[in-house]
């Protein structure tokens, strides 16, 4: 009777999700028409110009203001290029966005193009909604460039914060503390803020995971979990320049186990069955969502189009490539696994690796002091969500390996789940501070030394 009820919920909250879905759709192209329709583009373009002539952007991509440099630049200036596309139409400009130029050097194209320099080529860009723009056109018409990065780090730095309280409230404190240890030491949130496609999709991130890791272990409501999920995962779509699609749901998938299977509950069959499918559907309905929204974008690029056909053509070119296609000037070894190992390895190449070696330590002496307590069924439950950035990897296969330098956040955060979920699978209480006094006293009295 229980699984049937179970299933009576998910398939409402499926209805319910696609529902959503739809709904949605007329208000991203709603939000995107009334924001360019009000956007002073003259303005942006001025600014961008400031920019070059400060030193927060740089033709080279490689800016000589403090902190400005760094970051994916070549993104930076795609986005900031599709906000100076100056089609007279609001609908036209929000559905087949083109860059006015070849997108061979975006940010040399960017620089003159932000200075009236025009020219008669163009790319279109229609095969993602670019909702970045909703978030760029006032603020670029208000403010200038440096300041708008200022902006993002405020809001970026908020929703780490938030979500960070969050998730502590969640899984626990100890658990939440090596989660965000690990996960800002292995990626570069602190400093994402420098390129605004980027620090808008991580915000969305962190902020959903903020709002799910309150609401779902306070209601248990699946309905309202899938609802959540397939939400998300169309805003996200909406925003996201394909950066880091695999986390948010990830992030959610463990919230739902982290909560379904939360002590004093044993692991049981009765209670992992459960667990697992509410975790599995709310990944689905993330994705489901976020295909649902770039389908729906494909096809209204597709009828804004001069020429639908060969639109849809370089739509599915573009779909092909980024899956297992090969670029002649970025060839990347197209074997399985290799894209997940390039990712665990592209981790952990940062001087914040030593700090989570130093945690790992820890964590491993409290492990065989507490070796008795530790319930592998839990722990193995627990990491099963980080299965979704390694099939997210091996199936984008060249677009994982293309732009490594990016998209190994999700495995960053992937390790960060395994780190939360060694100290719940452990029954024995600590702290941070205690985990970090243990390894200590064993490096004194050379019983054990740091893994680094």
């Amino acid at each position: 009777m229980q699984s049937k009820s179970l299933l009576r919920q998910i398939l409402l909250a499926g209805v319910l999700a696609v529902l959503l879905v739809l709904a949605l759709q007329p208000l991203f192209v709603a939000t995107l028409v009334v924001t360019r329709s009000h956007a002073d583009l003259a303005a942006i373009r001025a600014h961008i110009t400031e920019a070059y002539a400060d030193g927060t952007l740089a033709a080279d991509e490689h800016p000589t203001r403090f902190m400005q440099g760094g970051g994916h630049q070549f993104t930076e200036c795609t986005g900031l290029l599709l906000s100076i596309d100056n089609q007279p139409d609001p609908l036209t400009a929000a559905l087949y966005p083109q860059l006015h130029s070849k997108y061979r050097g975006p940010c040399v194209e960017l620089q003159g193009i932000a200075a009236g320099h025009e020219t008669a080529d163009r790319t279109s860009y229609a095969r993602y909604w670019h909702g970045y723009r909703a978030y760029l056109w006032p603020m670029l018409s208000l403010f200038s460039l440096d300041t708008v990065r200022a902006i993002n780090a405020v809001l970026l730095y908020a929703a780490t914060l938030v979500f960070f309280l969050s998730l502590r409230r969640a899984i626990g404190a100890t658990p939440a503390a090596a989660f965000f240890i690990v996960l800002l030491s292995l990626t570069d949130i602190w400093r994402m803020w420098n390129i605004t496609t980027h620090a808008l999709s991580m915000m969305l991130i962190l902020a959903g995971a903020a709002v799910f890791a309150r609401l779902y272990p306070r209601t248990r409501n699946v309905v309202l979990a899938i609802a959540m999920a397939a939400f998300f995962g169309a805003v996200f779509n909406f925003v996201d320049f394909l950066v880091n699609p695999p986390l948010m749901p990830m992030l959610f998938g463990f919230i739902v186990l982290a909560t379904e299977l939360q002590r004093p509950v044993p692991i049981t069959r009765a209670c992992v069955g459960p667990a697992m499918v509410k975790a599995g559907f709310v990944v689905l309905a993330w994705f489901g969502a976020y295909g649902l929204t770039w389908a729906s974008e494909w096809a209204l690029a597709i009828w804004m189009s001069p020429n639908g056909h060969q639109a849809g053509l370089s739509i599915l070119k573009e779909i092909t490539l980024r899956l297992y296609g090969v670029e002649p000037d970025s060839v990347v070894p197209m074997y399985p696994l290799v894209p997940t190992l390039t990712m665990i390895v592209q981790s952990f190449i940062s001087v914040g690796s030593v700090t989570v070696a130093v945690l790992a330590s820890a964590m491993i002496v409290h492990l065989r002091t507490n070796w008795s307590t530790f319930e592998w069924r839990r722990f193995l439950l627990l990491i099963s969500p980080t299965l979704v950035a390694t099939a997210w990897f091996e199936i984008l296969n060249n677009h994982t390996q293309t732009h490594s330098h990016f998209t190994y956040r999700s495995e960053s955060a992937a390790i960060a789940i395994i780190f939360a979920a060694a100290v719940m699978a452990t029954n024995a209480p600590a702290t941070i501070g205690s985990l970090l006094r243990n390894l200590w006293r064993r490096v004194r009295r050379g019983d054990v030394e740091p893994a680094v």
